[in-house]
């Protein structure tokens, strides 16, 4: 009877092992549900550059270096590098060691399980960014830089079999975990190039079975393994042989008061699958969110007056919840351009300081961001190396001003109509237009409202063939350079949508670019910012913002705009 018992205890063991098996995975395994607002048209490093392919991509793909998750300013850390650069003294040649044992995902087979990484594999994709058949959006990183970078460009043409078989002389493999990279110029932002999607490594077997064509592939060395998309929605998975990566255990005072630290020297990633679900309309992410199937959401701009007030409803209902409302900075500036070859903005500075002074720039602040922005006071973001808070713009909010400048202009009140072009057809921009409409009609000045789409607004911004406008800068890393580059004069047709031209900011851009010592490109900047304010080509109007909303069960996040990969630092209880 003893043994029948036993036997039968054993049998209902087993079977409530099995039966309940799944439930048990189901609810040890954790899942994190984000969204992005358009679908991935392509995974290819060499192209993809926009926000939602890059937080995507991120997830799989690692690069030489990357962001201090906890620090700002923002400092440049190995990651797939093992350890940081040996620099030359004259900052030509950069000898890089790689970590070893760093395994592939399998990518279905195109890799084999046992595929480590290689030198070969950053060589190959800044080859891939050279070679003209992709017209690469990450080619300015090593142009007129990288020795021999243009000339492989020239020689290679569309040639794929000289694709394989040509060198860039500026890139020498020195065993299978180190190379130098040779430049023909002191590039002082390199590190952070190299902490760039564009140069994430791209194995040759990748390359061959793709036909170099990485717009579907998405395979790297991350902590996420991509598993399928369908039905508007990404699939990833931890990586099992994902490298021994471990949570930071210092960070600055943000950090430590908001508690980040808590998982310290922990093992990367803690969570084990991630879901990206495409979802443009803001209302869905909105209801998606709030019925809490999704776990983080950047808060759509018609719902920011819904928390740009502590004590609002929305608040306290989020409280109620223990929904975490958050208020990140962004590392984007928004600044009025003015087109400095239009015979009546470009030859009239009193014209512009006008307008300049025409502005209530709280009162715009409150109106098209609900004062969920900062005013600027200078052209700099304060997430870049040497911002100063103590700076002040030399124009402000001053209605007497405004009419004493424009009467030095030549130009009577109701003589004048300026074209004003919109961003885009939403509501923002109309808001936004109406408003600058209203404050210049004070002094006198007619303001026709342009409304075009924003691929229009590049177009002709980059022709040139705007009058005034609003325009900002998401910056790509974080150095003065990268907003200053908006102001040279070869930039213009182009980028340089005012068609600024000055040669003294010419000379000291170019100064900059090959200036190595922080403090001396502090002095370089400063002397730029100086000049162009004096000038103004640009009226600086706020530094943007976002809020976000965190379901109460996760742990860890902060917001960067710079640091996408950050999904492997979080957890969900």
């Amino acid at each position: 009877m003893k043994k029948l018992i036993t036997i039968s205890g054993l049998l209902l063991f087993i079977i409530l092992f099995f039966v309940l098996k799944p439930r048990i995975s189901a609810d040890t395994e954790k899942t994190l549900n984000l969204v992005i607002n358009n679908e991935v048209r392509s995974f290819d490093p060499a192209v993809a550059f926009n926000d939602d392919a890059l937080f995507v991509m991120s997830q799989s793909h690692e690069t030489l270096y990357q962001y201090h998750y906890l620090k700002r300013p923002f400092e440049v850390i190995p990651s797939l590098a093992d350890g940081m650069p040996e620099i030359s003294k004259d900052g030509l040649v950069y000898i890089i060691k790689v970590k070893k044992d760093i395994y592939y995902h399998e990518a279905d087979g195109v890799l084999k399980s046992d595929r480590t990484l290689k030198v070969d594999d950053f060589i190959w994709q800044i080859k891939r960014l050279a070679y003209k058949p992709l017209k690469s959006t990450g080619k300015w990183l090593f142009e007129g830089k990288l020795k021999g970078f243009s000339e492989f460009s020239e020689v290679v043409g569309d040639d794929f079999q000289k694709f394989l078989i040509t060198d860039i002389s500026g890139l020498i493999k020195v065993d299978d975990h180190t190379f130098k990279i040779i430049l023909d110029r002191p590039e002082p932002n390199l590190l952070y190039f190299l902490s760039m999607q564009f140069t994430v490594p791209v194995p040759l077997e990748v390359i061959d079975h793709t036909k170099n064509d990485l717009s579907k592939t998405l395979v790297g060395t991350g902590p996420y393994e991509f598993i399928n998309h369908s039905n508007l929605k990404y699939y990833f998975k931890k990586f099992d042989n994902f490298h021994d990566e471990f949570y930071p255990s210092s960070g600055d005072r943000y950090a430590n008061t908001e508690n980040l630290l808590g998982s310290s020297k922990k093992k990367l990633p803690f969570v084990s699958n991630v879901i990206f679900e495409v979802i443009s309309d803001e209302s869905l992410r909105w209801e998606k969110f709030l019925s809490k199937n999704i776990d983080i959401l950047d808060v759509p701009t018609k719902y920011l007056v819904k928390l740009s007030n502590p004590t609002s409803e929305a608040n306290q209902n989020f409280k109620k919840k223990e929904i975490n409302v958050k208020h990140f900075s962004r590392q984007t500036t928004r600044w009025l351009g003015f087109n400095m070859n239009d015979p009546i903005l470009g030859e009239n500075l009193n014209l512009r300081l006008a307008i300049a002074h025409a502005i209530n720039y709280d009162r715009y602040i409150e109106v098209i961001t609900n004062n969920t922005n900062l005013r600027s006071n200078s052209m700099f973001n304060p997430s870049i190396q040497g911002y100063r808070p103590t700076h002040q713009l030399p124009y402000d909010y001053n209605l007497t001003k405004a009419k004493s400048f424009l009467s030095k202009s030549g130009i009577k009140p109701g003589e004048l109509t300026l074209t004003y072009s919109t961003r885009g057809k939403q509501q923002i921009h109309f808001d936004e237009a109406e408003f600058l409409q209203s404050q210049l009609k004070r002094i006198g000045i007619a303001l026709k409202i342009n409304v075009i789409e924003f691929s229009d607004f590049l177009r002709l911004g980059r022709a040139g063939e705007l009058q005034f406008w609003t325009d900002n800068w998401i910056y790509d890393y974080p150095d003065a350079e990268n907003l200053l580059q908006l102001l040279i004069s070869k930039n213009h047709p182009g980028i340089n949508k005012s068609g600024y031209s000055n040669d003294k900011v010419d000379q000291l851009y170019d100064k900059l670019s090959k200036t190595l010592q922080k403090e001396d490109r502090q002095k370089i900047m400063y002397e730029i910012e100086k000049i162009v304010e004096t000038e103004l080509p640009w009226i600086m109007l706020m530094y943007e913002s976002t809020y976000i909303l965190q379901q109460k069960n996760i742990r860890n996040f902060r917001k960067s705009f710079f640091i996408r990969n950050f999904i492997k630092y979080l957890d969900k209880d």
